[in-house]
């Protein structure tokens, strides 16, 4: 019986490991933290990409999410790190690279949540006709007003769809 029990055990890890493999090229990790003190200090909803005006935001596109700090200290500056893709081909629409790394001067006090817009108007070259695709957001640093810095540089905490 015993030997049954591994056998099931290294054929469910492999089938964990199968599915988890990303185009064969490597393992994608997205391991729930395993104590509360592995998780962000935010909340944040899907980044939504707009084509629409913005008044003193953005003329052409953009990107919005909302923002909740859940710490006891001001939040002066946040940066994301996404990828952008055409809508209609799936493809990267720019003529250099679509991954992006932006900073927002931005407060948001302790416990509020917030509205953010990033524009994207100093990126394109034309204006799209839809939105883009967005892959990959993640909050990549989020700055303090007394200083303090957290940072995901690898992008534990991405949205997937």
């Amino acid at each position: 019986m015993r030997k049954i029990l591994i056998n099931k055990s290294i054929v469910l890890i492999f089938t964990i490991l199968l599915f988890s493999c990303d185009g064969m090229t490597g393992i994608v990790m997205d391991i729930p933290p395993v104590s509360p003190g592995e998780t962000p200090p935010f909340v944040i909803t899907r980044p939504v990409s707009e084509i629409i005006e913005r008044p003193f935001h953005f003329k052409f596109a953009g990107i919005t999410f909302k923002f909740l700090n859940q710490t006891e200290t001001i939040v002066d500056r946040i940066t994301v790190s996404f990828l952008l893709f055409d809508q209609r081909t799936q493809n990267n629409p720019f003529t250099g690279s679509n991954k992006f790394e932006i900073s927002k001067r931005d407060t948001v006090f302790p416990n509020e949540s917030k509205e953010i817009i990033i524009s994207l108007d100093s990126f394109i070259h034309i204006a799209p006709t839809e939105p883009y695709l967005i892959d990959s957001f993640f909050i990549y640093e989020v700055h303090y007003a007394d200083g303090s810095i957290w940072q995901d540089k690898y992008g534990k905490f991405r949205v997937r769809d």
